[in-house]
This record gives C-alpha cells, structure tokens and sequence, in this order.
C-alpha cells in the first residue's frame, strides 16, 4: 500500500506550517515568558522575606554581644580588680583574699556569660601576681593592626576580632580597657574569648529559617571569606563586595542574601541558584493552572488539525484520481474510506461527480447522432459562406447604434473588430507598408486594452522614415497576439507592451517587446534554433507560438531574398521578438535624408 505523504506547499503543507509558527511556537514562547515573570515574581518576593529574617536574625548575636558587654561593665567596675592592677594603690596585692575574691568573681562571670570560654585580664605591673585570670601584657599576642586598635580604642570601646578554628566557625575575642576610678590611666586590658558554638549556633538558626537547603552560607571579615558551607555542598557564588540586601539574576540563575554585623566587622551572606530554591506549592497554582490549559488548547488543536489533516487526504486522492483518469474512459471514484453515514461536502463533490460520470455513459450515443447531423449542417454552411460585405454591414449597424445609444467604447471595440476582420481577409500576396501594419496592430490593441482594462499598456516608438517600408501583410499583428497570449494573460500583474520601428547602419530593425510572463530558457532556446532552422519544423514540439513566428519568418525570408531573419530574446525582464532586415538598399540614403529623426510615443491609455 502506497504510504501517504503530504506534498509540500499543498493546502495541509501550509496549514501545518501555519499551525506551528502561529499556534504552537508563540504558544510555547508566551509560556516561556510567563513562567519567567512568574519566577522573576515568586524570587524578588521570598527573597525580599529571607532578608527580613536574615536581618531578625541578628538579634541572637546582638543579645550574646549585650551580654559580653555588660560582663565587661561589670569588671571594669570591679573595685577590688581596679585596686589590684592599680599600682598608686598602697593594698597589699599579694594578699590571698583579695585574689580568691577576683577568681571568684570571674567563675560567676563564666556561669552567666553565654559562650565564654576564656577571660584574660592583661597588665604591665610589677607588683600584680599574673596567674588566672591575670597575665602579664607581653603575653597578649596581637597583630600590629590588631594591637593598634585596641591601643587607640575609647574608655567604653570593645574591639573585636575574629580568627579561624579548627572546627570550621569562627572564634570571637573582644578586648576593653580598664582604668583607674578617676579614668586618668588606663592600668590593663580585658580580653574575652567565645566559643565557634557561637556562629555555629547563629548559622543553625538562619539555615533552619531558609526556604532552600543547598544555599551557600559564607561569612566575609572584610573582602576575604573566613567561613563558608560550600565546602560540605558546592563552590559558592563569586562575591566581590555587597551591602545589605538582596539581589539576584534570571539569566544566570543566582541570587545574593547579605546582612551586615558591624560590631564585628562581618557581612554574612546566603548565595545559590535559582533553580535550587523550593517555592510553596500555593506559589506554583497559577503556573500549573496555565500549564494545564495550554496542554488542554494543544489537544483541541491537535484534535482540529487531524481532521484537516483527514480532509485534505481525501481532497488529494480525489484530485489524484481525476488527474489519472483517462479522457476517453471515465470512471466513478470510489473512496478508500469507509462512509461513517456522516456526509459532508466532499461527499456531496464526488457523489455529484460519480452522477455525471453515470449522465455520460447515456449521452454519447444521443451525441453521435448529433455529430452526424451536424456534420452535413457543417458542410452546408460552408457551401453557403456568409458574404464579406454582409459582415461589415452589419458591424457598422452595431457601431451607430453604439453611437446612438453614447456607447463610445464599444463602438471603438467594433469599428476595430471590423478593420481587423476586413485586414485578415483581405490577405494577400502583395506587399503592404509598416504604416498599415501599424494602423492594423493599433487596432488590435485597442481591443485587448478594452479587454484587460489598466493590466496592459502599449507604446509605439516609430522612426517616422520607416513608415513607407514594405513588408509583407500581416506580420506585426500575429507578434502581438503571442505577446498577449503568452505573455500579458499568464499574469495579473501589470504589463507593457512596446512595438519599435529603428534604423541601425544599413539594417532595420522591428520590435515587439512584453514585461509580462517571461519565456523559459529553455523554451527560447528551442524557438531560436527552429527560427535559426537548426532542427526541422516536423520534429519540433510544443505549442503554437514557435509554428506561428516560424511562418512569418519564412514569409520574411522570401520576401527579402534570405536578408530578413526573426529571433526570440529575455532582455532587461523583457521578452523581445526582434526582426532583423539586413543590407537595405535605402539604408544610406535614408541617413543622408534626415539624420535628426523623432521616434513616435503612442501610448494608449483607453
């Protein structure tokens, strides 16, 4: 069984490329853009929530600061540590009840300071006994930037810093100093430690806060990052540097959380993709309605579309059936689809044609009867030929009615139907002049402009010291009927006609050029070489055209002894028949004559 295809630019070729570039394309690309807008929606919405409670979040490490705050209030208020490090004091700070009640006082510290892990209390006195929690300042290890802070740091002015650990969190020391009772020397320098529990902690909360478990947690001190969970999950996104807030970026599918701890001189910052996020089922509603509904319409126009589908397949083998038929033997068309009892208008076509096909069979024998009388009707009517004059006389009573009735444009039509009707039958041997050629193409014209309307134009470009030529008759007129046959009634576009008489040296050359439906090169090709008599006129194939401009060139040749010849050419978008009339006797004489000679611009425009 022959496999069914779809022959391309056939009416399903076309509704299928319809269908796909202005159906399901812009379908899928307004789906594309919504569910971006939606996205674009649903990323600055929760990630403008996650900043709010990034930024609440920072209330567990301001309470742990407060509390390390007031510890370091309450020491530097310590009456007995200021006694003990002051050295204009005359107490005896070997005394071993005066340090028991400052060992004692630092435990109590350690009970109520959550995360505490080390208090140090550091002094450049001689007369200070350095065990815990004292040491002597040398034993305070800082960095040169680190050391200067603390230095130039104010009376109420803790300074921070945060360092590494072995555990991955960060460890937090604060240092504060302490002055005497009346602040006019500082005496030494407090230095707490807090555990990594402490950002551990922190991270714990804000993760647990998240609406996506594989963002990146990365905690900058400056530019450089000194904690990140990418390590444990994947590489984190390239920060440079970013102020408090949020942004992110479809195309490259990230997004950017960051707070900022002053205090401590950190920037903590949540950073990931997009994609990775879950967004609340409630969020994903309005996506999965429209995703639905275009699943739906892509159904309906699927359903739509193999009906279509089915209907041009039976419009095909039908047309298929018809264009293999035989003329001479017509049968009915019986479908290969099985009726479904459902008739529609492709029913209604082949049951009309199987009903004519059915008429023919019983009127050929009534249409033989008839060719047989008509045969002897036709063969009197030939034995009694109507009478030229009768024609003419006629014509010219249908003109002055035309006339009469101010029907100018018909009257035209007639008076040029006559002089062509009385130009072809009186055709004779004997020459005529390109005046009357002209006069007789004019004529022509005139009526198929009446016919196409403002589908042609024609124009007359004459060498006026041609008008005496002699050609033979009826020469001009059998051009232009190709041209318009061939050229001007194959298209609905506007065409030109042109007809040019000129004079080249000792040659003259008459033309017929038409802007219409082009010649096929090959078509030219096979004309030219007939014309040239390169292949003899018993082989040649194709239609009339050829045979037609074929007679007239012989007619030609032997009217100007073999110096007359006819060519076919494609010319600036142009088809061109071009007779070429060689050696002219009068060629010389013409050029002596008048050398200033007007080309005349006929052109009717109705």
């Amino acid at each position: 069984m022959k496999k069914y295809t779809i022959p391309k630019f056939s009416f399903l070729y076309r509704f299928a490329v319809y269908f796909i570039f202005m159906i399901i394309v812009p379908i899928f690309c307004f789906w594309w853009i919504y569910e971006k807008v939606l996205n674009l929606y649903y990323a600055e919405s929760t990630l403008d929530t996650q900043q709010i409670y990034l930024e609440n979040s920072l209330s567990m490490l301001d309470s742990s600061l407060d509390a390390v705050s007031n510890m370091l209030i309450a020491l530097k208020g310590n009456a007995e540590i200021i006694n003990y490090l002051d050295d204009s004091s005359y107490k005896n700070r070997m005394s071993y009840g005066a340090f028991r009640d400052i060992a004692s006082f630092c435990e109590e510290l350690y009970q109520v300071t959550p995360y505490l892990t080390s208090l140090k209390i550091y002094s450049d006195s001689s007369l200070v006994l350095y065990a815990p929690p004292f040491a002597g300042i040398e034993d305070m290890h800082l960095e040169k930037a680190s050391a200067a802070a603390v230095e130039s740091a104010g009376i109420q002015e803790i300074v921070w810093r945060v360092d590494p650990s072995d555990t991955g969190f960060p460890v937090l020391y604060g240092y504060q100093k302490i002055y005497t009772s009346s602040y006019l020397k500082c005496i030494g320098y407090i230095e707490i430690q807090l555990s990594p529990e402490l950002f551990k902690g922190y991270f714990e909360l804000v993760s647990s806060l998240s609406d996506d478990p594989q963002a990146v947690w990365t905690l900058y001190q400056g530019s450089m990052p000194i904690y990140t969970t990418a390590i444990l999950k994947k590489e984190p996104v390239s920060i440079e540097k970013q102020e408090s807030g949020y942004e992110f970026s479809i195309w490259e599918d990230t997004y950017k959380n960051c707070i900022e701890i002053p205090e401590l001189g950190l920037r903590v910052v949540r950073s990931g993709h997009l994609s990775d996020r879950i967004i609340a089922s409630a969020n994903n509603v309005p996506s999965l309605f429209i995703s639905v509904i275009i699943m739906l319409l892509l159904v309906l126009f699927s359903m739509f579309f193999s009906k279509v589908a089915l209907l041009s397949k039976r419009i095909l083998d039908f047309s298929s059936f018809i264009r293999g038929a035989d003329p001479e033997d017509l049968l009915p068309f019986r479908p290969k689809r099985a009726s479904t009892g459902k008739k529609d208008e492709m029913d209604t076509l082949i049951n009309a044609y199987n009903a004519l096909i059915r008429e023919k069979s019983s009127l050929i024998s009534t249409v033989r009867k008839m060719e047989l009388l008509s045969k002897e009707a036709r063969y009197q009517a030939l034995q009694a030929q109507i009478h030229p004059h009768f024609i003419y006389g006629t014509l010219e009573s249908i003109r002055m009615t035309a006339l009469q009735n101010k029907d100018r444009e018909s009257a035209d039509m007639i008076f040029s139907l006559a002089a062509l009707i009385r130009y072809s039958i009186s055709i004779s041997p004997k020459a005529v002049t390109l005046r009357e050629e002209l006069q007789i193409a004019s004529h022509y014209l005139k009526i198929q402009k009446l016919r196409f309307d403002d589908r042609i134009d024609y124009e007359f470009q004459i060498d006026e010291g041609l008008l005496e030529l002699e050609l033979p008759s009826f020469i001009i007129q059998p051009i232009l009927e190709n041209a318009v046959v061939y050229g001007v009634s194959q298209t609905l576009l506007h065409c030109a006609l042109t007809v040019e008489a000129r004079r080249t040296g000792q040659a003259v050359c008459l033309s017929v050029a038409n802007t219409g439906s082009l010649i096929e090169p090959e078509r030219l090709t096979e004309v030219n070489a007939l014309l040239a008599g390169e292949i003899p006129r018993e082989s040649f194939q194709g239609k009339s055209n050829g045979l037609a401009l074929y007679n007239i060139g012989e007619r030609l040749a032997i009217f100007f002894n073999g110096r007359a010849s006819i060519r076919l050419a494609l010319e600036e978008n142009r088809t061109v028949t071009r007779i070429t009339i060689e050696n002219d006797p009068a060629g010389e004489a013409g050029k002596e004559e008048g050398e200033e000679r007007e080309h005349v611009s006929d052109t009717d425009r109705g």
